[in-house]
């Protein structure tokens, strides 16, 4: 009996029993939307809080701090030589560290950082600095948006770049109101001036002029309070500022003594370090801190968020296996009684010639196009429980939230056709048994059978 011949017989015996198949399929329908659904949530959930993090940066990105504690010893006791050795062994983050790490396979980029404190002042107003120095020639390389101006590319015309929220936060150090509206300043038809330091006396020094170029996105929130200025330019301009105001604070001489006492310095405070994919944050941000350093990315959260979501997705799917377990036992249930029925007409089939593996891939293709006729509209009906729960339970928050109406229910296609394929899978082994249950009846017995 040729495979056209069988799913043809197998569609008229389905249609024969129409309220019996429409029900068992139903069964199947209700399990199968169920393990959908339940799975998307934690799929939706995974996926909400990925898009969240992009908000705070790249996900591609790797972090890493500078070693502060350079030369710190494990006891009190340890000698002062171990110190100098501990000193040797540490590593920095300076340009040589840069290279190195850029030389390692799927690092597209490494930029360093350094931070200073300062001051900015327009006209009357006034600023606390978050001053970021970085290699223009690199600056580019960043993913940055911005909302007004350009990026700063000229080295030596103190040339800077504000986050946005560094650009708003300009303050009147005369008002008595200091928690009103912050002023509003156009820093590119203001002159400003910055002291490359925070800590002065009460007469205020004489500063440097700066050129803002532009203003960073407000999508850009890994860089909204830093002000970015060339790295050799604030270098220069800091040691010309502490020269000519002969800076012999407590801070500073401490500093100058801990640096003469060190072999080794970090040039900058951090560094971030471009992967080329986000599967392979983890390998590089693992080799680096096998140099020594503390690194960390957006990838840490989420893979702990994907561990939550999975164990949330194993219970949720649970819960829906047991729709379609029972919708198992319902196609079992169908195929064994469809025997009794069928019995005559078993017999009759095995008395004309046909095969046992044929009346066997009868049984199992009636049973597996329950199980994949369930899978389909439980598939569909899926697909619409989901848009309901992201259009309207989502939007229940409103578009003002922090991050506008987030998607609670993803359904990838991956998911669909597994569900589709399981449910079909289901239907093969419900109907297994009475397949072979049909094969071993007797064909006389089957044919006196009324």
């Amino acid at each position: 009996m040729s495979n056209l011949d069988l799913a043809i017989m197998g569609i008229k015996n389905l249609l024969r029993r129409k309220a019996r198949t429409i029900l068992t399929v139903l069964g199947v329908i209700i399990g199968t939307a169920a393990i959908v659904v339940m799975v998307s949530l934690g799929l939706g959930m995974t996926k909400a809080f990925e898009q969240q993090l992009q908000e705070y940066g790249s996900l591609t990105m790797i972090t890493v701090q500078a070693n502060r504690e350079m030369g710190m010893i494990s006891t009190s006791s340890s000698s002062a030589s171990s110190s100098s050795s501990s000193d040797q062994d540490k590593v920095v983050l300076d340009d040589a560290t840069i290279e190195s790490i850029e030389a390692m396979e799927h690092v597209d980029f490494a930029i360093g950082f350094k931070r200073f404190d300062s001051k900015i002042f327009a006209g009357r107003y006034e600023s606390w600095a978050n001053i970021k120095a970085v290699d223009f020639n690199k600056l580019e390389l960043i993913d940055i948006e911005l909302s007004e101006g350009v990026l700063p590319t000229l080295e030596g015309h103190n040339e800077v770049l504000f986050g946005f929220q560094a650009a708003q936060q300009f303050y009147d150090p005369k008002s008595r109101n200091h928690n009103g509206q912050p002023p509003q300043i156009d820093v590119f038809n203001t002159k400003m001036e910055m002291i490359p330091t925070s800590n002065y006396g009460e007469k205020k020094p004489r500063g440097y002029v700066i050129t803002p170029t532009g203003i960073t996105s407000e999508k850009n929130w890994d860089y909204a309070w830093d002000v970015f200025m060339d790295y050799g330019t604030f270098e220069k301009l800091k040691t010309e500022f502490e020269r000519k105001n002969k800076k012999t604070d407590d801070t500073s001489t401490q500093d100058k003594s801990r640096r003469k006492s060190k072999q080794k310095e970090n040039k900058y405070d951090e560094m971030q370090i471009s992967v080329d994919e986000i599967d392979n944050v983890q390998v590089i941000q693992d080799n680096i801190k096998a140099l020594g350093f503390e690194a960390y990315s957006l990838t840490d959260a989420l893979e702990q968020q994907k561990k939550s979501s999975g164990l949330m997705q194993a219970v949720l799917g649970g819960i829906g296996a047991v729709s379609l377990f029972i919708a198992a036992i319902g196609i079992t249930n169908t195929m064994v009684m469809s025997i009794y029925e069928r019995t005559k007409e078993i017999g009759v089939m095995k008395v004309i010639g046909a095969e046992l593996r044929d009346i066997k891939r009868l049984f199992l293709f009636e049973a597996a196009m329950i199980g994949f006729m369930g899978g389909v509209f439980g598939v569909l009906i899926s697909f619409g429980a989901s848009f309901i729960i992201n259009t309207v339970l989502s939007g229940m928050n409103g578009e003002s939230g922090y991050y506008g109406p987030q998607m609670l229910s993803d359904i990838p296609m991956w998911l669909a056709l597994s569900a589709l394929g399981f449910s079909t899978v289901i239907g093969l082994l419900a109907g297994y048994y009475p397949a072979v249950r049909a094969t071993k009846l007797s064909a006389l017995e089957a044919i006196r059978t009324e």
